[in-house]
Protein backbone atom coordinates (compact mmCIF):
# COMPACT_ATOMS: atom_id res chain seq x y z
CA UNK A 1 0.00 0.00 0.00
CA UNK A 2 1.12 3.22 -0.80
CA UNK A 3 0.28 6.58 0.58
CA UNK A 4 0.74 9.91 -1.02
CA UNK A 5 1.05 13.11 1.65
CA UNK A 6 0.65 16.61 0.13
CA UNK A 7 1.73 19.17 -2.28
CA UNK A 8 4.31 21.94 -1.00
CA UNK A 9 4.42 24.75 -2.85
CA UNK A 10 8.02 26.67 -3.11
CA UNK A 11 8.68 29.83 -5.19
CA UNK A 12 5.30 30.20 -6.58
CA UNK A 13 2.06 27.93 -7.23
CA UNK A 14 1.52 24.69 -9.06
CA UNK A 15 0.22 26.56 -12.46
CA UNK A 16 3.17 29.07 -12.26
CA UNK A 17 5.47 28.51 -15.13
CA UNK A 18 9.01 27.38 -14.13
CA UNK A 19 8.20 25.24 -11.09
CA UNK A 20 9.01 21.41 -11.37
CA UNK A 21 7.46 18.32 -9.12
CA UNK A 22 9.35 16.94 -6.35
CA UNK A 23 8.08 13.28 -5.70
CA UNK A 24 9.71 11.43 -2.50
CA UNK A 25 9.58 8.12 -2.44
CA UNK A 26 10.04 7.00 1.23
CA UNK A 27 10.84 3.26 1.78
CA UNK A 28 10.73 1.02 4.95
CA UNK A 29 8.34 2.80 6.89
CA UNK A 30 7.06 1.15 9.45
CA UNK A 31 3.14 2.29 10.30
CA UNK A 32 3.16 -0.17 13.71
CA UNK A 33 5.67 2.72 15.31
CA UNK A 34 2.79 5.30 15.09
CA UNK A 35 3.76 9.03 15.45
CA UNK A 36 4.25 10.91 12.75
CA UNK A 37 6.58 11.23 9.37
CA UNK A 38 7.98 14.47 9.07
CA UNK A 39 9.20 15.68 5.36
CA UNK A 40 12.37 18.46 5.05
CA UNK A 41 13.01 19.88 1.88
CA UNK A 42 16.35 22.39 2.02
CA UNK A 43 17.30 24.78 -0.18
CA UNK A 44 21.07 25.17 0.89
CA UNK A 45 22.99 24.23 3.38
CA UNK A 46 22.56 25.60 7.22
CA UNK A 47 21.30 25.54 10.45
CA UNK A 48 19.00 22.81 10.75
CA UNK A 49 19.98 20.13 8.49
CA UNK A 50 18.48 17.69 8.54
CA UNK A 51 15.78 18.79 10.58
CA UNK A 52 13.01 21.31 10.21
CA UNK A 53 13.35 24.31 7.81
CA UNK A 54 11.31 27.09 6.77
CA UNK A 55 11.76 26.23 2.59
CA UNK A 56 9.65 23.17 3.46
CA UNK A 57 8.17 20.72 5.83
CA UNK A 58 5.10 17.90 5.46
CA UNK A 59 3.56 16.16 8.60
CA UNK A 60 2.09 12.84 7.82
CA UNK A 61 0.55 9.84 9.35
CA UNK A 62 3.03 6.68 8.62
CA UNK A 63 2.14 4.36 6.08
CA UNK A 64 3.97 1.00 5.77
CA UNK A 65 5.76 0.40 3.70
CA UNK A 66 6.16 3.29 1.28
CA UNK A 67 4.99 6.86 1.30
CA UNK A 68 5.18 9.31 -1.29
CA UNK A 69 5.63 13.12 -0.50
CA UNK A 70 5.26 15.66 -3.64
CA UNK A 71 7.10 19.07 -3.91
CA UNK A 72 6.35 22.07 -6.14
CA UNK A 73 9.37 24.03 -6.78
CA UNK A 74 11.74 26.31 -9.06
CA UNK A 75 14.71 24.34 -10.08
CA UNK A 76 18.09 24.58 -7.70
CA UNK A 77 19.87 22.28 -5.27
CA UNK A 78 17.90 20.72 -2.53
CA UNK A 79 18.52 18.05 -0.10
CA UNK A 80 15.16 15.77 1.63
CA UNK A 81 15.36 15.05 5.40
CA UNK A 82 12.84 12.70 6.54
CA UNK A 83 12.29 11.66 10.23
CA UNK A 84 9.68 9.17 11.66
CA UNK A 85 8.59 10.76 15.18
CA UNK A 86 7.08 7.51 17.03
CA UNK A 87 6.61 8.69 19.92
CA UNK A 88 4.85 12.17 18.61
CA UNK A 89 7.19 14.08 21.18
CA UNK A 90 8.53 16.88 18.63
CA UNK A 91 12.23 15.88 18.00
CA UNK A 92 14.30 13.22 16.56
CA UNK A 93 15.31 10.70 19.70
CA UNK A 94 18.39 9.65 20.30
CA UNK A 95 20.76 7.13 22.74
CA UNK A 96 23.11 8.56 24.90
CA UNK A 97 26.02 9.21 22.20
CA UNK A 98 23.95 10.73 19.64
CA UNK A 99 22.86 7.41 17.37
CA UNK A 100 19.11 8.03 16.14
CA UNK A 101 16.28 5.88 18.31
CA UNK A 102 13.62 6.85 15.53
CA UNK A 103 13.02 6.21 12.02
CA UNK A 104 15.26 9.12 9.86
CA UNK A 105 16.61 8.99 5.77
CA UNK A 106 18.06 11.70 3.26
CA UNK A 107 17.98 12.24 -0.46
CA UNK A 108 21.05 10.08 -1.53
CA UNK A 109 20.85 7.26 1.36
CA UNK A 110 24.26 8.67 3.02
CA UNK A 111 24.80 6.79 6.08
CA UNK A 112 28.05 8.12 8.15
CA UNK A 113 28.59 6.40 11.08
CA UNK A 114 29.21 9.05 14.06
CA UNK A 115 27.66 11.53 12.91
CA UNK A 116 24.25 13.47 11.04
CA UNK A 117 24.29 13.27 7.13
CA UNK A 118 25.69 16.30 5.67
CA UNK A 119 23.67 18.17 3.02
CA UNK A 120 26.61 18.19 0.47
CA UNK A 121 25.67 14.14 0.96
CA UNK A 122 22.48 14.21 0.31
CA UNK A 123 21.81 17.21 -2.37
CA UNK A 124 20.49 16.94 -5.70
CA UNK A 125 20.62 19.32 -8.18
CA UNK A 126 16.88 19.15 -9.87
CA UNK A 127 16.03 20.87 -13.28
CA UNK A 128 13.23 19.37 -14.05
CA UNK A 129 10.44 16.76 -12.79
CA UNK A 130 12.33 14.47 -10.82
CA UNK A 131 11.11 11.18 -8.38
CA UNK A 132 13.83 10.74 -5.71
CA UNK A 133 13.48 7.53 -3.64
CA UNK A 134 15.12 6.94 -0.17
CA UNK A 135 15.03 4.36 2.77
CA UNK A 136 14.26 4.67 6.40
CA UNK A 137 17.44 3.76 8.82
CA UNK A 138 15.86 1.97 12.07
Amino acid sequence: MRCLITLLILGGTASQPGTVQVTVRVLDVRSDKGGVVHAALHRAPGVGFPGPTTDGNVDAAPASPELIVVFRVVPGTYAVAVHHDANGNGRMDTNAVGIPREGYGVSNDPRPRFRAPRFSEAQVRITRDTTLTLRMAY
